[in-house]
Parts: C-alpha cells; structure tokens; sequence
C-alpha cells in the first residue's frame, strides 16, 4: 500500500512533513511522495524522517498550469533545486502572495477579517488556508461551503491567479529527474481523452486514476484512458489532515497488478527492489536483476504498437516465481517464461515469470536479456491478439506472423518510451 499524493503544513495540510512520514509508516505504507502546493520546502524534513523510520520516500510536489479548469500535476521524485523548477516555485510563490493579498483585501472591504484566523503554514498559504480561516473566524459552516460560497472559481472572492503553461509545468519536472502525474482529473470539467492526448504529447507519465474520493465506475474510466495512451496509473488520497476529513493515507490504493508495477518502477527509480519481494538467490555472476529485467519488459512494451493492447486491462505482471509446465518429467524441468491469462476477476493480463527467466536464461545480460524477453513478450501477446479474434489455437507455435505485423505496423508504434526515456539502464541498444 502506498501514496503518491500528500500534503504537510507547508502548504494546506495540517501536519508537519515529519509527523506525515510517522503516519504513514503506522499505516503500513511500503511508499509515500510528499506533494505539497508549489513549493518543495517540506521535503528536506520528511526525507530525513523516511530515512529515520526506514519508509521508501518520493520528493514531490503538485503544481498547478495555465488552463480553462484548474490543471493540477504532481511532480515524483523530483530534485527541488533543479533551476527550471526553483525557478516556477519561486515565480509562483510570488503569484500566490499577491492572490492571497488580494482576496483577503476584498473578504475585509465586506467586513470578514479573516486574516487573523489564519493558522501559520511553514510554506505556501492557499485558498483552503483562507477558507479555513473563514470557517475558524464562524462565516461558513465548513471548508466546502467557503469555496462553494465565496472562493471558488466564478464566485464573489474568487481572484484568478496565473499560472505557467502546462509543457513547461510538465517539462521543469522532466529536468528535475521526475515523472508527471497528472492529479484527481475526475474533479476537471473538460474533455479528459483531449486533455491528456496534449500532455502525453508533452511527456506525461502517469494519470492518477484511483483518487481518495473516487467511486469504481470513475476509477475504471481514467485506467481505460491510461491504457489507451499508455501511461502509468496511480494512487493517491490527497491527504491533507484535519483540512480534509475522512480522507486517510493510503486510501485510494487497491491491489491491483497495475498499481503494483507502478509502484514498482517508481521504486526502481530510488534504487530499491519491488515492494513486498526479495531478489531470487542466483549463483550466478552479475545475473540479470528483478528491476533490469522489470524496466526490459517495459520497454518492449513500450515499443509494441497500441493494436496490441485492445482488452489487456490488466496489464503486464511481473512474477518472481518460477514456474514448471505441466509437461514436465522428473530430471526434465520444463520452465513457463510467460503466460497469457483471459478471465477471471483481473481479466485479461500477461505474467512474466522472472524466476523461471533467472533459471533458464540466467546468464543472459545487455541487448541479450531485452531481445529473449522481447520473444517471450510477443508470444504471450500472439495469444491475447488471437483469443481477441476468436482464432487462437493451443498448438499453434508459429510466431513469424508477429514480426509481419510489426512490419507492417510500425506507424503505429507510439514514439518515445515514457520509461526508457529516463529509466534505460542499456542505452547501448538504442
């Protein structure tokens, strides 16, 4: 169980960076990303706290672009002293001062003096700051109705405030040595598959599909959209504390296989083994590891044109198992490399079993290790393509048809690799 979207008191949350972090390891969380308001001045103190109770930590922060609805994206595993993101902090935090000067002006010229209940925030004062003030000082009788009210967009106090372009938001992050998520679209009114096309275009990573208030029918709807455009879905309960009731840490995780291959590339990206799974024991020197051969297979998949993906709603699951085939016999072991599996409660998913891959291929590295597991890949899609068609047949072992189709395909191929493109540990095999 982890989260990717939190809040501290150095933006609208209540709670010091370095009590979050002991909330969540009480929690049971195997990762956490502090996400606060436009500013990164949380994260030396819940990095220091993470490392202290041993939690898996992203520096994070959610940055809000110029659009007709309001645009929120998250920023994971960023370096906050990149200069292109210190640079929109700092522009922005000026911009949030002079919006928050004016709004409490007009809320005084109206007789509310909010700005006396304002509680002290160590960072980015927001408009859920002023709205709390205005509840603590008795004007509304919650945070809600302050917004639906009097601040929020279209209403009496509501100051419109500027905000940088949405690929420069999504490109500071890049530099910084993050991936872009884009937050809680389920509360944008907006043609979402228009949206994210753009952003994708610009170097989207992720969307965050299970949300803390989200219900199944909407969860569902933003993972078809992250298949479809083959980004990465995530969790988060944009918890905020006491500002935000009923929204615990780690409520918008499910275990589910895409989550969990989520969250094992983004582990990956800090040094760590996937969650919840110890390395297999290997005699064998320099054997290929759990996160090469994960970041391999996703970038085959990666590479593979989008006609291949119609109906695998879930996903590719990497195993740290081996496997024996039925047909094996004694002193004759018959290793399954992968498996197509179509029904059932998780529909329709490849597994790859990385124990039975270290058994049988172990000695296999470089552009070696990717082409096998690209083989196996693509047959375990042979499968999928022909159960889709109503064609397949059991016996059928001729794959040759899958380098036609790629042949004749390869418009199709989506450019770039959201993966390789920062995550490539063999750039050689470009």
């Amino acid at each position: 169980m982890y989260d990717l979207h939190t809040h501290s008191n150095f933006s609208d949350g209540t709670l010091p960076p370095e009590k979050l972090i002991e909330e969540a390891k009480n929690a049971g969380l195997t990762m956490i990303a502090l996400t606060d308001h436009d500013t990164a001045a949380g994260v030396p103190l819940a990095r220091k706290a993470a490392e202290a109770l041993d939690i898996p930590f992203l520096a994070g922060i959610e940055m809000e672009a110029e659009y007709a609805d309001q645009l929120h994206i998250l920023g994971l595993g960023v370096d906050p002293d990149s200069p292109m993101l210190a640079g929109l902090i700092g522009l922005q935090a000026e911009r949030r001062c002079e919006r928050n000067r004016r709004v409490l002006e007009l809320l005084k010229a109206d007789g509310m003096d909010v700005e006396p209940f304002l509680r002290p925030t160590a960072g980015t004062v927001t408009r859920a700051n002023i709205a709390r003030a205005m509840f603590d000082a008795g004007y509304c009788s919650s945070v809600g109705e302050a917004f639906k009210l009097w601040l929020g967009r279209g209403r009496q106090y509501y100051v419109p405030q500027p905000h940088p372009e949405m690929p420069e938001v999504l490109e500071a992050i890049k530099r910084a040595g993050g991936v872009s998520v884009l937050a809680h679209p389920m509360n944008m009114d907006c043609d979402h598959r228009a949206l994210i096309e753009s952003m994708k275009a610009n170097g989207l990573w992720g969307i965050e599909a299970y949300y803390g208030s989200a219900d199944r029918d909407t969860v569902e709807y933003f993972c078809s959209l992250a298949r479809e455009f083959r980004l990465r879905p995530t969790c988060g309960s944009d918890f905020h504390g006491d500002n935000r009731p009923g929204i615990s840490l780690g409520c918008s995780y499910r275990a589910v296989s895409e989550l969990n291959i989520t969250e094992d590339l983004l582990r990956s990206r800090i040094g760590l083994a996937p969650a919840g799974r110890r390395r297999t024991p290997s005699t064998r020197p320099h054997a290929l590891t759990l996160n090469e051969y994960q970041l391999m297979a996703e970038r085959v998949a990666n590479e593979l044109p989008e006609e291949f993906f119609r109906g695998l709603n879930g996903g590719i699951v990497i195993s740290e198992k081996d496997k024996l085939h039925k047909k094996s016999l004694p002193g004759r072991p018959l290793y399954v490399m992968g498996e197509y599996v179509h029904g059932g409660v998780e529909g329709r998913y490849i597994i790859l079993y990385y124990g039975s891959f270290l058994r049988t291929r172990g000695s296999l590295r470089g552009k070696a290790a990717y082409e096998e597991i690209r083989r196996i890949l693509l047959h375990e899609f042979r499968h999928h393509l022909e159960i889709n068609a109503g064609e397949h047949d059991l016996e059928y072992e001729d794959d040759d048809y899958i380098a036609e189709y790629l042949e004749e395909n390869s418009g199709d191929a989506p450019s770039g690799n959201a993966v390789v493109s920062y995550g490539d540990p063999y750039p050689e095999m470009r």
